[in-house]
């Protein structure tokens, strides 16, 4: 416990260490090193390690933690309830064994409401979810909770809207852009945690002319959050672009892409810190644009063919890019 305090985690020890016959710095100790079930479950023993597990400081320090030995997310969504599976993203297999995959975490938990994850990734440890006509809301899946944020505006109405969130390693800084799908308009941004209780408000950021977003997701990179718009949502084959967000500055600017797609899925991935969008025609080879340097706006092209189908009739599954790694799901 030599290591250098942060201002706010000493400040808020300091007050903590007042009325309690054990030392607070020493409880943060022993709770920062327990797994996310336990760090949970003790928010109910007392209010000290509820009012620690709640700090900035020490959900910073879980999550760069945490990073160490990134996990994979499974979803399953039944009949109003979601059941959640955190599993190891890399594991050690002995072919001469039966071997079982060892689960980090899992827990069931009510559905809320109608809300879809299909333009959400995690973003240092928080996804946004989003209804089309309700409130953004932003899940923590370690403290399993949600968070129901304020529409971003009364005269967006119930149009279908998509909302991503971003995240400065700088300041350790959320916040969350949100955005008509039908409609182009300025996008509006809103600072997790901004102001206090019911104080955080939606900003209207502007920069750019109106646009509509794509709503296969966002991808934030090294505090830059890019997704992919159109200037209508009648242009999105014919007249796309990217648009990128400075999470601490919420500076927006706009870069012409290389490619030129009547047909074809595209989507947006974060690999070795760079930004790459995938394109697949359904057949068995795609194509890979990574962006090189985001100031000259310089790109790099690779077309892959897969050794295997894409497809299994058989098994009724198919392969999908996800990150990093090729990842098998049902479809």
């Amino acid at each position: 416990m030599g290591e250098q305090q942060d201002p706010e985690k000493k400040e808020f020890l300091e007050k903590r260490s007042k009325g309690t016959s054990f030392e607070p710095d020493l409880i943060w100790e022993v709770l920062s090193r327990l797994p996310s079930k336990s760090i949970v479950q003790s928010r109910c023993v007392s209010k000290l390690c509820s009012s620690i597990t709640t700090q900035p400081g020490f959900i910073r320090s879980f999550a760069a933690r945490s990073s160490e030995s990134p996990c994979l997310l499974i979803l399953f969504k039944d009949k109003g309830n979601m059941f959640v599976f955190s599993l190891p993203q890399q594991q050690k297999h002995n072919l001469n064994s039966n071997n079982h995959v060892a689960v980090v975490d899992s827990y069931s938990m009510p559905c809320p409401g109608k809300y879809h994850f299909l333009s959400s990734e995690s973003v240092h440890g928080l996804i946004c979810v989003e209804e089309p006509s309700g409130n953004p809301q932003v899940w923590n899946p370690t403290t399993r909770r949600f968070s129901t944020l304020p529409k971003p505006a009364r005269r967006w109405g119930d149009d279908d809207r998509v909302s991503f969130v971003g995240y400065d390693p700088v300041d350790c800084t959320y916040k969350v852009l949100s955005m008509p799908c039908r409609r182009p308009r300025q996008p509006r941004a809103l600072t997790l945690g901004g102001g206090g209780e019911g104080g955080a408000r939606w900003r209207v950021i502007k920069g750019l002319p109106e646009h509509a977003p794509f709503r296969r997701g966002a991808r934030c990179v090294n505090g830059v959050l890019y997704y992919l718009a159109a200037p209508t949502l009648d242009d999105h084959r014919d007249n796309q672009f990217l648009v990128s967000f400075h999470v601490r500055s919420e500076k927006l600017s706009m870069m012409q892409v290389p490619w030129n797609l009547t047909r074809g899925l595209r989507q947006l991935l974060h690999c070795e810190g760079k930004l790459i969008c995938v394109i697949s025609n359904g057949g068995d080879d795609i194509i890979m644009w990574t962006l090189e340097d985001a100031e000259k706006h310089k790109w790099s092209y690779k077309h892959l063919l897969l050794p295997f189908s894409r497809r299994d009739p058989v098994a009724r599954t198919r392969f999908s890019l996800k990150g990093s790694k090729l990842q098998k799901s049902r479809g």
